[in-house]
């Protein structure tokens, strides 16, 4: 478990020395908001200070916009301003959502508030970003689609009721009062424990303005995958003409291992067989971060309520935690 603040303009005295050697592990910085009236995106007044307080003492960041949104074209413009805001910094926790504002959203229905978390979120990650949705546990129950966002996304739940907040919405963070006390921060802060390594995650696979590791997007073998030991006088036709039933389908052979035609091959070697025609290879997907069996299903097999089956196909239910680097394999 992880302990972090959440902080915004209110918190203007700041010893981000002071906060780190308090035992604070992370922070979560807002970095804009829309104003519910005129729906005017504002950058908000702490953010460059707090990102650069916190980067300069070695504190490992998130941040979040406050959304006032109340159509899919207005939270697509939120996204695009909060891509502006972030712009050359980096993060080492997701950039969330944060949907709550009775004024503008409370009448929506549930279907058009959850497109617009999902409008916004998808603009995110085509640019490269880790996100999720924050709301608290009565907007999660009765205004969204808790279960359809926390199979998409990363969820920062918020529920001040202590020992009877909650414990069945799903959650990577909560937030559990907002009157905490840190060393370093005058006044009340929001205090949230963090129950994932996302650090980990973000830098191994290049999200939130860092670079991927080396090597953590390479294809992973599948078990079923079918495999043939090079012989003395082989060649690309002649394993293709055999393994595949056309020498024609050299090109492709030599391709799926990584190589060109040209690549020399000896006795030995353990090449790589794509599927045949006639019995063609069964499909798999590789587990990337902030997946889930209903973003999988959907993105795979076209229809993201078939996640039951997916999980089922792969002898799990769908409580089951997927981890990143997991191979599942694909219904038809």
């Amino acid at each position: 478990m992880i302990k972090m603040i959440d902080v915004a303009t209110w918190q203007k005295s700041v010893d981000y020395a002071k906060v780190k050697a308090s035992g604070v592990q992370a922070a979560i910085v807002r970095c804009g908001v829309t104003l519910w009236g005129a729906q005017d995106m504002e950058v908000d007044g702490m953010f460059e200070k707090h990102y650069a307080g916190f980067k300069a003492v070695g504190m490992p960041l998130g941040t979040y916009y406050y959304s006032a949104a109340d159509t899919v074209a207005k939270a697509k413009e939120e996204a695009k301003f909060c891509i502006s805001l972030l712009k050359g910094k980096k993060f080492e926790y997701p950039v969330y959502y944060d949907i709550e504002n009775n004024e503008r959203q409370g009448s929506l229905s549930k279907a058009l508030l959850t497109d617009i978390c999902i409008a916004f979120c998808e603009e995110l990650e085509a640019a490269g970003y880790f996100v999720g949705v924050y709301a608290n546990t009565n907007w999660f129950t009765n205004k969204l689609d808790h279960e359809k966002l926390s199979s998409l996304y990363t969820i920062w739940l918020a529920d001040y009721r202590g020992d009877n907040a909650d414990k069945s919405l799903k959650r990577d963070v909560w937030q559990y009062t907002s009157s905490g006390k840190v060393d370093g921060i005058s006044g009340n802060v929001d205090m949230n424990e963090c129950y994932r390594d996302f650090t980990a995650e973000i830098k191994k696979y290049g999200k939130n303005g860092y670079s991927a590791e080396s090597g953590s997007d390479k294809p992973q073998p599948t078990p079923q995958e079918r495999t043939y030991t090079v012989k003395p006088n082989d060649s690309f036709w002649k394993i293709a003409e055999e393994q595949l039933g056309d020498g024609t389908r050299y090109k492709e052979l030599a391709a799926y291992n990584g190589m060109s035609t040209d690549t020399v091959i000896h006795p030995g070697d353990v090449l790589k067989i794509p599927g045949t025609s006639s019995q063609p290879a069964e499909r798999t997907y590789t587990v990337k971060p902030n997946d889930s069996f209903w973003r999988i299903a959907e993105q795979q097999l076209g229809d993201g309520t078939r996640y039951k089956e997916l999980a089922a196909y792969n002898g799990m239910s769908t409580d089951t935690v997927i981890h990143p680097g997991d191979v599942l394999k694909l219904p038809k």
